[in-house]
């Protein structure tokens, strides 16, 4: 969970009005820890649906009995959110993980929770969540039926670590058994930063506990805040090796966190003892470094959302986004394509090789963020998984996604009224975005020819946005994603979203109507059956109400194992950021 973080590539998020667009002359803009929404905002308290209720699925998705394909039943995780935004707790809880065991009856979910904000450290004042946290966690052990609220990890437990965000699970150790939960951490009584925290923990009849944390963070001592987006990936063939990939926005002209993000791995070959690192897998690319230079910091690439998968004999890859690019005065030029980067590892983390360029994507920071999210641009990162077993086992998989063309600066655009006197409102951007997916068979060195996940959608309208690829053993490819229609709606005719910095709205006639959808291969990733939806409800995430930003996260979750594959998202079906989950049933399969 992070704030919008200006660092060195702009000392300040400028907003720069021109005669007709909004320029954010920023420099390279990235996300580090997350912060409350500045305004303070008074609702009705929304019609909560019960927590771990069943939400019956659609026509297209029978449960517990009928033929595959089939969705479940949609389940509500985290418990019911505290009343009114702000006196009484901070709504939101988004930016989702899951693991399961082996067979799938014991799942772990984990998710952003705004109500961490509330009490120490962070001093709101309100209901702390109980145990306190920014990350918290819910369990299942009758295969997703129904879950149970646990909080966070508990720091009086952990030592004084406290969950901050960016939650990510994986199962694994050397009983296969090990669930790990890392985070970004800060310490539960001072606020120092901690880097990253690793948490382990097992299911032990029909509950769960954590039994230990590990932290670790950046080599640079002055850079306690610089780690963000961290991601775990734990073998299952009993070694114990697990790693976590992570950005550090090191320090650049004597400032802290000021770069353009580096991508780092941690490696742990003992079930999580001990945990080794950092190693630099993509160094910081800023341009100017030299303190004397006026443009010192301001201009670089963007590296960013780095995650890591394991496939066969413990090869390791590490896939992330690498772009825009700032150049000009203070950075205020910023490119409309990215580049999607993965670097392999043949001796477990030790060395890597020099990243490969997957693809190329229309992606922007401050053009493609969908007309009901909350901050002014959207993370794009990239997923990856590895085939462990089957026919293509070791077949490396890439999802990501592109606008279907460069998108223009949203430009300014008249208030409605009842906004704050001095209000800056700027327009939405309605390009459509895809999904696409790529394969390699030699160990990253080569990439199949991006190919849409879905049929193609019309060039404005449709967002597709964060594809995560789980691989079934014997290679069923399953792809959970969100869809966006961004239209327009008698029901909500103007779409007014502040976008986090004070007195700043995106504003338009267009809403972010989404739903979770599914699709899956069966050719190992040569085609992929139409698209099924899993949500039961669709959110307008223009009229839901976040306490936190971003509203929907920067990402979403899936898991697979046995036939089964295990979906996890936000929704706002209650009129507020809720995490649910469903269990789907693949193509071919006939049991539960």
């Amino acid at each position: 969970m992070r704030r919008l973080r200006i660092p060195g590539w702009s000392s300040c998020l400028c907003v720069i009005l021109a005669t007709v667009s909004l320029v954010f002359q920023s420099g390279i803009v990235a996300w580090a820890q997350s912060n409350v929404r500045q305004h303070r905002q008074l609702f009705s308290a929304p019609t909560l649906i019960p927590h771990g209720a069943a939400h019956s699925p659609g026509p297209r998705s029978p449960t517990g009995t009928g033929r595959p394909p089939r969705v479940g039943p949609n389940i509500q995780d985290n418990a019911p959110q505290q009343g009114a935004f702000p006196e009484t707790g901070f709504l939101g809880r988004s930016e989702t993980a899951i693991a399961t065991s082996p067979g799938g009856r014991d799942i772990l979910v984990g998710f952003n929770d705004g109500q961490g904000f509330c009490g120490p450290p962070f001093g709101a004042p309100c209901t702390p969540e109980s145990p306190p946290g920014l990350s918290g966690y819910a369990f299942s052990t009758n295969g997703g039926l129904s879950f149970t609220d646990a909080g966070a990890p508990d720091p009086a437990l952990f030592n004084n670590v406290f969950t901050r965000g960016d939650p990510w699970l994986d199962r694994g150790g050397f009983d296969n058994a090990t669930f790990y939960y890392a985070n970004l951490a800060i310490d539960a009584t001072t606020g120092a930063g901690l880097g990253v925290s690793v948490h382990r923990g097992h299911f032990v009849g029909s509950s769960f506990a954590f039994s230990d944390v590990r932290t670790f963070t950046s080599s640079n001592p002055n850079n306690p805040y610089g780690y963000d987006k961290e991601a775990i990936a734990a073998a299952k063939d009993g070694s114990g090796a697990a790693y976590v990939s992570v950005t550090d926005f090191i320090e650049v002209c004597g400032i802290p966190h000021f770069g353009g993000g580096q991508i780092e791995l941690w490696r742990t070959h003992d079930g999580g003892d001990t945990w080794q690192g950092p190693k630099i897998v993509s160094p910081d690319m800023t341009f100017i470094t030299d303190p004397r230079d006026p443009n010192c910091g301001q201009t670089g690439t963007i590296q960013q959302g780095s995650v890591p998968a394991i496939g066969p004999k413990g090869i390791l890859y590490v896939a992330w986004l690498r772009g825009p690019t700032f150049t000009g005065p203070r950075g205020s030029i910023e490119s409309t394509n990215a580049k999607i980067e993965v670097a392999t590892s043949l001796d477990g983390g030790v060395t890597f090789g020099t990243p490969v360029t997957v693809a190329s994507t229309n992606v922007s920071f401050v053009r493609t963020a969908p007309a009901g999210y909350n901050v002014p641009f959207r993370l794009d990162s990239p997923r990856i998984a590895v085939a462990t077993s089957g026919r293509n086992a070791g077949r490396v998989y890439v999802t990501f996604t592109s606008e279907t063309s460069p998108a223009p600066i949203p430009g300014v655009v008249a208030c409605p009224t009842g906004l704050p006197a001095g209000a800056i409102c700027v327009g939405q951007d309605p390009l459509s975005e895809e999904a696409f997916v790529s394969f390699s068979d030699d160990e990253g060195l080569t990439w199949s020819t991006p190919t849409r996940i879905a049929p193609a959608v019309p060039a404005r309208g449709v967002k597709r946005m964060w594809p995560v690829p789980t691989v079934e053993p014997g290679g069923n490819v399953d792809i959970i994603y969100y869809e966006s229609q961004e239209v327009r709606t008698a029901a909500n005719p103007e779409c007014v979203v502040n976008v986090r910095f004070p007195n700043v709205f995106r504003v338009g006639p267009r809403n972010s109507l989404v739903d979770t959808f599914w699709v899956q291969s069966t050719n190992s990733g040569s085609t992929f059956s139409a698209p099924v939806k899993v949500t039961t409800a669709t959110s307008n995430w223009c009229t839901v109400v976040s306490g936190v930003g971003p509203n929907f996260g920067d990402y979403i979750s899936g898991f697979a194992t046995g036939n089964h594959v295990f979906a996890c998202w936000s929704d706002g079906r209650n009129g507020v950021p809720d995490t649910f989950s469903a269990v789907i049933l693949g193509a071919g399969k006939s049991h539960h």
